[in-house]
């Protein structure tokens, strides 16, 4: 073979083995390209795995509970074993992919309704802004005891008195059955209404009838149950609650007339000395227009719910046709004094169901003022304002996802307050 033959036989073998290692490593990238989007196609279902099973558990959540509550926000942790593995075997690779990406491939967490006492305590204290009517039957009960002492004479001697003496206790007894409802008109209004129904007793009791220190005079006057001053309201959220901000709602009541007024009712002197002198009969409302606004503020903080509340209440001064107690009629107008009133305290929800609250509220309501048409000047009525305090204990209790229990129990700190207070609610959604 000659030199020139040798030659051209290995160029030809060597462009071979050339083509050979060429296509060789064309090969090999696009496997490579192919596996990395194998990889990348892995990745993604890997996700979309994680995120429908985060939703599978969460249409599951009250059947499968698998939460830890925190004050009324409930997080779910889901560790499931893929999301485990993910991470294992990109321990390597977590650093170079984009936080977007890796933050989406960590452990996801969200957040679950609030629990059923939790929502008890913001409809009690607050409002529960949930597009749902809400029907709230339940029954108050108040009771009242007074006693005075009343002298009718003039010291003698600056040490003896001679006159009339006169012990009287008042004992009363007030049951309320309301008839409310509430319904959220969007995620941040509510409107609602109270319809009340009044059954009233008091006992008039007096020591000292006739001049004589041991005699003992009583009597009973019952007001059969009657329709009391029916209210409604509206309700704002005015801020949703954030991190560094309570939940703020600001509400607007109204309340109509429709009970009995206390004016014009005769006065009536049981034994005939005047040492005991009672009403004919006793009334169901006030007999006035009146408008109230407010604000409410609900936070929670870990494990407990705090909140407070500001209201101002303004009755509407009205034209009588007989304000007074006396034999025969005197028109006249009344102005019933404005009230102020502010509470806060505390709740805890002790597990799904059940929850606890504690709260204190006091109020200050002005001087109350009549004018008779006969004279046209306003006069003030003596011992008509009055300072309220009151301590409340409440409990609440889930019967089901569509009821609940409320109980509170109201305790008087003064003499203006109601010496005890007790309250049933039954609210039912729909």
């Amino acid at each position: 073979m000659s030199i020139i033959r040798k030659r051209y036989l290995a160029v030809v073998i060597g462009t071979m083995f050339a083509t050979s290692a060429v296509a060789d490593n064309a090969e090999t990238e696009r496997l490579r390209s192919e596996l990395n989007d194998l990889r990348g196609k892995y990745d993604e279902q890997a996700l979309r795995l994680m995120k429908l099973e985060a939703r599978l558990d969460r249409l599951a959540f009250y059947s499968k509970p698998s939460y830890q509550q925190t004050g009324g926000i409930v997080k779910t942790v889901y560790k499931g074993d893929k999301n485990i593995q993910l991470a294992q075997d990109n321990t390597t690779s977590q650093q170079a992919k984009p936080p977007a990406k890796r933050a989406a491939e960590e452990e996801v967490i969200r957040e679950a309704p609030a629990s059923r006492s939790t929502q008890a305590v913001y409809q009690e204290q607050h409002a529960l802004f949930d597009r749902k009517f809400t029907f709230e039957p339940g029954f108050t009960y108040t009771s009242f005891d007074r006693n005075q002492l009343l002298l009718n004479g003039f010291l003698a001697l600056d040490s003896i008195f001679l006159g009339t003496i006169s012990v009287d206790e008042v004992e009363a007894q007030i049951l309320t059955l309301d008839l409310a409802g509430r319904y959220g008109l969007t995620d941040r209004i509510q409107l609602d209404f109270n319809i009340p129904f009044v059954y009233r007793n008091t006992n008039y009791q007096s020591v000292g009838a006739g001049g004589a220190s041991t005699s003992l005079i009583e009597e009973d006057i019952t007001l059969d149950t009657e329709l009391g001053d029916v209210s409604a309201g509206f309700y704002y959220q005015l801020v949703k609650e954030q991190t560094n901000w309570p939940d703020v709602v600001w509400n607007v009541r109204v309340k109509a007339p429709t009970g009995s007024d206390p004016y014009g009712i005769s006065i009536i002197d049981v034994d005939g000395s005047g040492n005991l002198m009672i009403p004919e009969e006793l009334p169901s409302g006030n007999g006035l227009w009146a408008l109230s606004t407010g604000l409410s503020f609900v936070r929670t903080v870990d494990p407990a719910i705090l909140f407070a509340s500001v209201n101002y209440t303004h009755n509407l001064e009205d034209d009588f046709g007989d304000i007074s107690s006396a034999d025969g009629k005197q028109p006249g107008s009344i102005d019933l004094g404005s009230t102020f009133s502010y509470g806060l305290g505390i709740a805890f929800a002790l597990n799904e169901r059940t929850s606890m609250s504690f709260g204190y509220n006091q109020s200050f309501t002005g001087k109350s003022r009549q004018k008779l048409d006969s004279t046209g000047d306003w006069q003030s009525i003596i011992g008509s304002d009055a300072n309220s305090a009151q301590l409340n204990i409440g409990a609440t209790y889930a019967l089901s996802d569509m009821s609940s229990w409320i109980t509170n129990i109201g305790i008087g700190l003064n003499t203006d307050a109601p010496d005890v207070t007790f309250s049933m609610k039954f609210p039912y959604t729909f």
